[in-house]
């Protein structure tokens, strides 16, 4: 199986050192859920910008089922990794989400990242929403703009 082999081999600096850089690009997004006519979104939460690596790409495939763009539903729960990457952490890049459920991310470098994040809310009996992410490919000092889910 192709992600447990990805999973457990860990980051080598070189595969991500592109990402440690000023860069000239912004990618902004937004995260908004909506449910009975109610709108929910990322406020409060963690929005992280993710460098790509073959550990990255196991990863989100584990959690999304892909590595393009997914969302997994709150109730299923988080997905349990036995340990991260020091490197995958200590990349990735990390924001809150304000309260119109925006987020922002400025001087980053060319390359292609993940855009993640998650909204959630209690429903009835239970936490509802989710977490989602996009594949995102900056170039060339642009801003990327990123639409959750």
């Amino acid at each position: 199986m192709p992600q447990a082999s990805a999973l457990s081999t860990p980051i080598t600096p070189a595969e991500i050192d592109w990402a440690r850089k000023p860069g000239a690009n912004t990618v902004s997004g937004t995260a908004i859920m909506k449910t009975s006519g109610t709108s929910h979104t990322c406020e409060g939460q963690s929005a992280n910008l993710i460098p790509d690596s073959a550990y990255a790409r196991a990863r989100m495939t584990a959690i999304f089922g892909n590595t393009t763009r997914g969302t997994r539903a709150a109730s299923l729960g988080p997905v349990k990794f036995e340990r991260d990457d020091p490197l995958y952490v200590s990349s990735l890049r990390s924001t809150r989400c304000d309260a119109s459920g925006s987020f922002s991310f400025g001087r980053v470098p060319d390359g292609v990242w993940y855009a993640t994040t998650s909204v959630k809310w209690q429903g009835p009996a239970k936490v509802e929403g989710g977490s989602m992410m996009q594949r995102v490919d900056v170039r060339g000092g642009r801003l990327v703009k990123v639409v959750l889910p």
